[in-house]
């Protein structure tokens, strides 16, 4: 019927007896158009025959390896046991004299040794594709390959934050985050980070020289607290030169790229141009900062962008339920507490072996005036028997809980949990970092690699797996700023 018809279109556009809906009709029936919205059924007229056009190359628009900048620059090793000791070399001797008298002998000296070590930690992310995926075509190539492939990404990229934050932030009964063992969860199964390792390192008297004991290197605070403020070139030189008489030797400095981009910013007005040339190129090259260490690398790091608002929700279905559960706080005053005068909203997150749970909020604002700086927090209700730890979030003056910041983790059974202002909710930390391997290293009890799981359906699954521990052997070789502005 349909070739009946447009033989009679023919023949009357020949002889011009064709009306104009005949025309459109036909105009119709031969257009191609542009496609559709979103499903096959979608195609009209000649689009329905037309082959559609879908680059094979995968668009990414999130990281990519490029984007990881500690988890490449660090030596790595093979570790043999679930926990890997070392021995370190605290000093070579006493400060006795070195003189002797005629006929006599130099007085016995011994090295000092100090016996540490890190427990491996497991690290894995799960993959699946179905059988009948792998039969099919598609515009990606390999299914079972790219998913690897992004498996391994979305692994290195919960490894490049844990190798800063690794058991970071977690907060003592006054409020303190000293990244003190005593202060971590007995039973958690994450790894230490630089942040916990260098602030451990900054006050036990294991991590210092012996050797210079009494003339001030043990004195000398690797942590530089910048209360808000962006950081500018005095402090990447404090901070080196503390490095640097703690016998480091630092040659990057890592932070959040709007910290880094803001310091930048501050040699804009020494730029100078030629009036009339044309072709110029503006801007300011800081890539590298000179201090009396040597020369410093900025490193701008996407993964140190510290903790926005608390989560609406669960990160998984696996994570604790808050049902029954309701905070509280009241405001204080302790001596050397931090807090600012405000009204304070708090939530509260309870975390697990699978993440972190959906938040609980506070009913009703902290009033913090009147000389106090101290807010501590009740949870009321039972918390569930999976919970490794707590999470606090705190907003700005006046605002919602839901808009509530990071300032601190809490484990289990403290006799208070403080809020001491000590963290600055928005802000992160900037990493001074002497990388020899002499200084750090990480620990390999296997490496990065792919295991495949026993079919049991019509689908292919496997791990993306990794276990090992980042060692800071010298943690006085490096520096953090905290509370970095930007």
């Amino acid at each position: 019927m349909f070739q009946d018809a447009l033989k009679a279109i023919e023949q009357g556009l020949e002889q011009g007896l064709v009306s104009q809906t005949e025309v459109e009709s036909l105009n119709k029936a031969i257009t191609a158009g542009y496609g559709y919205a979103g499903r096959p059924t979608d195609l009209t007229y000649g689009g329905v025959i037309q082959v559609e056009s879908l680059e094979s190359t995968l668009k990414v628009v999130t990281f990519d390896m490029k984007n990881l900048k500690l988890w490449p620059s660090l030596a790595v090793d093979k570790a043999y046991n679930l926990f890997e000791q070392y021995n370190r070399l605290i000093g070579y001797g006493s400060d006795s004299s070195p003189y002797i008298g005629e006929g006599g002998a130099g007085q016995e000296e011994d090295s000092q040794y100090v016996r540490d070590g890190q427990r491996i930690a497991f690290f894995s992310k799960r993959r699946k594709v179905s059988h009948q995926m792998t039969l099919v075509r598609t515009s990606i190539g390999d299914v079972v390959a790219q998913q690897a492939k992004e498996g391994t990404m979305d692994l290195l990229k919960h490894v490049e934050r844990e190798l800063y934050w690794g058991h970071s932030h977690f907060t003592d009964a006054q409020g303190a985050q000293t990244g003190s063992i005593a202060d971590l969860p007995v039973n958690s199964i994450a790894m230490n980070g630089l942040l916990q390792q260098i602030l451990k390192g900054d006050t036990d008297s294991q991590f210092m020289s012996k050797d210079f004991e009494g003339w001030g290197a043990e004195s000398t605070s690797i942590i530089k607290d910048l209360a808000g403020a962006s950081f500018a070139q005095d402090d990447v030189e404090d901070l080196a030169v503390k490095a640097l008489e703690n016998f480091g030797s630092p040659t990057q400095f890592h932070a959040e790229p709007l910290a880094i981009s803001t310091f930048v910013r501050q040699f804009y007005p020494q730029f100078r141009s030629e009036p009339g040339l044309a072709g110029q190129t503006v801007g300011y090259d800081v890539s590298k900062v000179t201090t009396t260490a040597g020369s410093i690398d900025l490193k701008p790091n996407l993964f140190l962008r510290p903790r926005a608002q608390v989560r609406p929700s669960a990160v998984s279905p696996k994570a604790p339920s808050i049902a029954g559960l309701s905070i509280s706080g009241a405001a204080s005053t302790v001596s050397g507490n931090e807090l600012a005068s405000g009204s304070y909203n708090y939530a509260v997150t309870l975390v697990n072996d699978f993440g972190e749970s959906a938040p609980i909020m506070s009913g009703a604002p902290v009033a913090v005036s009147g000389g106090q700086n101290t807010v501590d927090i009740s949870i009321a209700g039972s918390i569930p028997s999976d919970v490794k730890h707590i999470k606090i979030y705190r907003a700005a003056s006046g605002a919602a809980a839901s808009k509530a910041q990071f300032i601190g983790n809490y484990r289990l059974g403290m006799a208070q949990i403080r809020d001491a202002g000590k963290k600055r909710p928005g802000l992160g930390e900037a990493f001074l970092l002497d990388l020899s391997s002499e200084t750090m290293k990480f620990k390999q009890l296997a490496p990065l690699s792919k295991m495949n799981l026993a079919v049991v359906t019509t689908a292919l699954e496997f791990l993306l797996l990794m276990y090992g521990a980042l060692f800071v052997y010298a943690p006085r070789f490096n520096g953090v700023m905290r509370n970095v502005g930007k």
